[in-house]
C-alpha cells in the first residue's frame, strides 16, 4: 500500500526536485567524481593528469615520458536537515500529490542553501582572471563613467580568452537586474535572452555562451556582485544520506526528516572568471 510514510518515495523525490533547481550547479559543477557517499566527512579522490611535452622529430622519437598526475580530496563537509510533517488530514487526499508537493517545497529551500554554497566560490579562481575588486567594483549601467553590461560580460570571456579556457560550454550566471540591463542594451537587436527562464535558470545565451539567471549570485547588501563566468569545473558531490519518517507527538500526522550532505572542489581555477560589479544607472 502506497503511503506518506515509505521514506525511499520521499528522498527519490526530493533528489528529483534538487537537480531541476539547482542553478549554479547546473552552470558550473560536474559529478565526474561523486563515488559513494555515505555521511558527513567522506572524501571523494579526484585524479588530475599533468601537461604533456610536444618536442621537435627530427626522425628520433624523444624519450617516453610518464604522465604525472595530482590527486585532490573533495571534502564532503556541507550537512543540511529538513523536518516537516504532513497532516493526516491532508494524507487522505492523493498520496502522490502530498509527496510530490512536499518534496518540491523541501527540494527549494534545500536548493537555496546550496547554490549559494556554489556561488561562493568566485573566491576560488584565479586572480588573473578577476575583473574589479571589493575596493573598485565594475559600476553597471548607462551613465557618465560607466560600463554598459556587454562590454562587461565582454571583459569577462576576454579574461577566459587569454587563459586559453575552450570556447564550447561556456556559462555564465547573471542576476536578474544583469540581464535587464542586458535587454535594454540590446534594444531592438533580435535577443530572446530572459524570455524564458526554465526550472534550471536558463536563460538564453550570448555570443555562444549559456546564460544562467539566479537571486544568489553572490553580492554584499546589494552591490558588489561576484559573476561568475567558465566551464563546469567544480567537481560536486552529495546525497540524502538519511530519510526517515516518524508519528510527531503533538500532532496528528507523519513526519519527515532527511540529512543532505555535500561537498565541491574548483578543480580548474583559471577555467573560470569572475567580475564585481554594482549597480549603476540601469535605464537609458
Amino acid at each position: 500500500m502506497l503511503t506518506v510514510s515509505i521514506p525511499k518515495m520521499w528522498s527519490a523525490r526530493i533528489l528529483m526536485y534538487l537537480e531541476r533547481s539547482f542553478v549554479f550547479g547546473s552552470a558550473f559543477t560536474n559529478r565526474n567524481w561523486e563515488g559513494e557517499i555515505r555521511d558527513a566527512g567522506n572524501s571523494v579522490r579526484i585524479l588530475q593528469i599533468g601537461a604533456v611535452t610536444v618536442s621537435d622529430y627530427t626522425g628520433t622519437l624523444a624519450a617516453a615520458e610518464g604522465l604525472s598526475d595530482e590527486a585532490l580530496d573533495l571534502v564532503v563537509d556541507q550537512r543540511k536537515a529538513f523536518n516537516f510533517v504532513v497532516d493526516d488530514v491532508d494524507a487522505r487526499q492523493s498520496i502522490l500529490r502530498i509527496v510530490d508537493e512536499g518534496s518540491k517545497n523541501a527540494a527549494r529551500a534545500i536548493s537555496d542553501v546550496r547554490d549559494r554554497y556554489a556561488a561562493s566560490f568566485h573566491s576560488a579562481i584565479d586572480v588573473a582572471n578577476t575583473v574589479g575588486s571589493d575596493a573598485t567594483p565594475i559600476i553597471i549601467g548607462f551613465g557618465a563613467g560607466e560600463t554598459k553590461p556587454y562590454d562587461a560580460f565582454l571583459d569577462l570571456t576576454q579574461k577566459l580568452d587569454e587563459s586559453d579556457v575552450p570556447t564550447t560550454d561556456r556559462r555564465i550566471v547573471l542576476p536578474p537586474w544583469f540581464i535587464r540591463a542586458l535587454k535594454t542594451q540590446f534594444g531592438d537587436r533580435a535577443s530572446s535572452l530572459g524570455d524564458k527562464i526554465t526550472e534550471a535558470g536558463m536563460a538564453g545565451d550570448i555570443d555562444g555562451v549559456t546564460v544562467y539567471q539566479s537571486n544568489n549570485v553572490a553580492n554584499v547588501a546589494g552591490a558588489k556582485y561576484k559573476i561568475m563566468a567558465g566551464l563546469p569545473v567544480i567537481t560536486w558531490a552529495d546525497q540524502i544520506v538519511k530519510t526517515e519518517t516518524y508519528r510527531p507527538e503533538a500532532k496528528f500526522g507523519t513526519g519527515v526528516k532527511g540529512l543532505h550532505v555535500y561537498g565541491a572542489k574548483l578543480t580548474h581555477p583559471k577555467a573560470m572568471a569572475v567580475g564585481t560589479f554594482s549597480k549603476g544607472q540601469l535605464s537609458k
